[in-house]
């Protein structure tokens, strides 16, 4: 299986140096994958979910911004996931709205090893606010509407290394500068996610997890995250990242509590666009409860003690 992710790393750096691209993107992936993919919703078991805001440091009215929340569940005994997706986005004079409600079924390769499917299926709600300036021309309109949309996605993974593939949306939508509303199936601007990590140990309390995020769409083209994450006592994770021709990264993980993280990231405009607009922060806060530790039952520890004992021989 290590060559597996060796094919993914080589297949996605052969992408790398495509177009840049400008669909909505994040600098922190692991903490968005129920979002691009609904095959991660509910990987583990208990009800987790994810608070998450984008933006520009630099004020100004067309940079995008975007929120997300999402809360997801597992039923292991079931091999069952889901939950619901909410993503605001903001760029320009448009806002747009995704709900979604998502589903996943667990399938077990192997001891250890799991393929996840996933399904989901919503909304997509586009506004414009009235005030589109073009050139020297201001051309104002207002207008809003929606349209249902679906996406698919898979998900490998073990205790050491994970892969996974995503569409999670089939449909586009859109206003463009006259006003007229675009909605294309299949279109150029369609958006693909395909990506994987390993984690291997570097100490007693420190694992280190190299990964790759590749972002396709045929418009837009096609942009590579290249990155690595040091993990130490399982409650504080450091992260460098680089996109191909595009930004930098770097990336703080605190644990709060339990399974309360605090995450912060910052990246840094590496592209040969304009340059004034220099920096992005992504703050995002994630959690679980109803998590089921591994510790034995009262009955398998007396069962265990016994054993143990001289008296059972």
């Amino acid at each position: 299986m290590r060559f597996v992710i060796v094919g993914l790393l080589l297949f996605t750096s052969a992408f790398g140096a495509f177009a840049q691209s400008n669909i909505l993107r994040f600098t922190d992936y692991s903490m968005v994958q129920p979002i691009i993919n609904p095959s991660c919703m509910g990987l583990e078991d208990g009800i987790g979910g994810l608070l998450l805001y984008r933006s520009r440091f630099e004020k100004s009215d067309y940079w995008p911004s975007t929120g997300v929340f999402n809360i997801n569940a597992g039923m292991p005994h079931k091999n069952l996931g889901g939950g619901i997706n909410l993503v605001f986005d903001k760029y320009g004079p448009y806002s747009k709205l995704n709900a979604y409600v998502a589903g996943s079924y667990k399938l077990k390769v192997n001891e250890g090893k799991y393929l996840f499917f996933g399904l989901q299926a919503g909304v997509n709600y586009v506004s414009n606010e009235g005030n589109y300036k073009k050139a020297d021309d201001e051309i104002i309109f207002s207008d809003n509407y929606s349209q249902p949309n679906f996406g698919v996605g898979l998900h490998f993974q073990t205790d050491k290394f994970f892969v996974g593939a995503s569409v999670p949306e089939f449909r586009y939508n859109t206003i463009d500068e006259e006003g007229n509303k675009i909605n294309d199936l299949m279109s150029d601007m369609l958006k693909m996610f395909f990506y994987g990590g390993y984690r291997f140990s570097v100490g007693q309390n420190t694992e280190l997890l190299p990964y790759s995020y590749l972002t396709y769409s045929g418009e837009e083209g096609t942009t590579l995250d290249l990155g690595i994450k040091l993990l130490y006592k399982k409650s504080l994770e450091f992260g460098l990242q680089y996109r191909t021709e595009e930004a930098f990264a770097a990336m703080v993980k605190v644990r709060l509590a339990n399974e309360l993280w605090l995450g912060y990231s910052f990246e840094g405009n590496n592209s040969d666009i304009d340059n004034s607009f220099n920096s992005v922060q992504e703050i995002g806060l994630t959690f679980r409860f109803g998590k089921k530790g591994k510790k034995s039952s009262v009955s398998e520890e007396k069962y265990d003690e016994n054993i143990n004992s001289i008296r059972y021989f």
